[in-house]
């Protein structure tokens, strides 16, 4: 017999239970709705890439990398799997060149990374993708903001909302602040820590990164406007508008919101300028979407118009979300999810199994998941099997119930018993 650390799971990686994947199946039919409704087409690409590919400059950073599993095949070519879903897509265009522009494309599957585990990480997980490629109109990151949107009224949100700021801005603030030119990639990672670990110590941050400390206290004080969307725009115009990439970025971002106002969706934006996102290779706006409780980021993305000229040797417009399954079926499974109206289907003995199967047949074509026993279970252990797998109703059939052509239908949330036909049994389970 082999030990339960030759049988447990590779450090990182997990199963999925059935109650879990219920979760995530649900909410993964519902996104793809999403994506379909605003044109997205599918697509699948491989789980390993070619490590050039994958280590192309500007494409994932050197945290990323450091992060990526990679070998050498039989052959001696070096390979890795797939840290996000960007990159790979930016090589199938690379490859697809004749491929009519702008392409929309969704993509959902995993993603591998050797992060630190003891943070709660995963080194396995999911993603689901949507981008658009071909397009410098901020109509085009009005979509993809819009889209995310509508994901989470699909998926029955309430509290949430879309962070939006542009790297322009960023850049442009850090200058303004008297950061020198070689320390910028530093403000950038420092200040996308902001959200997890806080001022002070982003602070910490800058200080080991060897940037000022009067110009890192002014560059969080630039961080800090707020106020509604136009306000903080001309807030920012003021202190940043004289330099070029400031004064881009924040005309991208009006354009992007008058093109969300358009759409209808621009409640849910926000204005928030100490939003960085770590990747290197986002060149404009940026966005994330943040439910009200503690659980953060739950999607997320940007521009990357010069990510696809890595492959290429010209630069294509894209822009794209990415969003966080895992959380987002945390919080579903918390807040929103209800169980699905299935019932199982008990027999008081043998004589009750052709009635069994026929009602069982009788509930699938009516679009309810039914099940029955299939080892030959007393009445009392077939009811504590289904309550053990939280299905909410049973129906029971017995020599009685045969007799008047009706089954006795339990709610085992209320505890509540009726005797019914069939027909209104399946009504009834459909209404809850």
């Amino acid at each position: 017999m082999a030990s339960p650390e030759a049988i447990s799971t590779p450090r990182g990686m997990r199963d999925i239970k059935p109650e879990e994947m219920d979760v995530r199946e649900r909410m993964l039919d519902g996104i793809r709705r999403v994506f379909r409704l605003y044109g997205f087409q599918p697509l699948e690409t491989p789980a390993l890439e070619s490590w050039e590919v994958l280590s192309a400059k500007g494409a994932g950073g050197a945290e990323i990398l450091n992060e990526t599993y990679n070998f050498e095949d039989r052959g001696g070519r070096r390979l890795g799997m797939r840290y996000d879903l960007t990159v790979p897509l930016a090589r199938f265009i690379a490859m697809n060149p004749s491929i009519p522009l702008p392409f929309r494309r969704y993509q959902i599957g995993g993603v591998w990374r050797y992060g630190d585990v003891a943070k709660g990480r995963f080194r396995e997980f999911l993603q689901a993708d949507a981008d658009i490629v071909g397009s410098e109109s901020m109509l085009a990151d009005a979509e993809i903001a819009a889209c995310a949107v509508d994901v989470f009224v699909e998926l029955g949100f309430k509290e949430f909302m879309v962070r939006l700021n542009d790297r322009k801005i960023l850049s442009a603030m850090i200058r303004f602040a008297g950061i020198e030119e070689s320390k910028v990639d530093d403000a950038f990672r420092a200040i996308d820590k902001l959200e997890k670990i806080g001022e002070e110590k982003v602070f910490g941050e800058f200080s080991q990164r060897r940037i000022p400390k009067e110009a890192g206290k002014k560059l969080m004080e630039l961080l800090s406007i707020k106020g509604e969307p136009d306000e903080a725009l001309k807030e920012a115009e003021r202190l940043i508008g004289g330099i070029t990439e400031g004064r881009e970025g924040i005309e991208e971002l009006r354009k992007l919101l008058a093109c969300a106002g358009k759409i209808g969706r621009e409640e849910y934006f926000k204005v928030d300028f100490s939003l960085a996102r770590g990747m290197e290779y986002y060149t404009g706006p940026i966005f994330e979407v943040f439910f009200s409780g503690k659980v953060g980021s739950l999607a997320g993305g940007g521009r990357y118009d010069r990510m696809i000229g890595l492959f290429l040797g010209k630069d294509i417009p894209a822009t794209g979300i990415s969003f966080g399954i895992d959380r987002i079926a945390e919080v579903m499974a918390k807040e929103y999810v209800k169980s699905e109206r299935g019932v199982f289907v008990a027999g008081v003995d043998e004589s009750c199994s052709d009635e069994v199967l026929k009602a069982a047949k009788k509930f699938r074509g009516g679009g309810i998941p039914a099940m029955f026993d299939l080892r030959g279970r007393s009445l009392g252990k077939q009811l504590n099997y289904a309550n053990s797998l939280k299905i909410p109703f049973v129906v029971i059939i017995g020599k009685e119930e045969m007799k008047q052509g009706k089954v006795k239908l339990r709610n085992f949330e209320s505890g509540e018993e009726k005797l019914v036909s069939l027909e209104e049994c399946i009504e009834l389970i459909k209404s809850g």
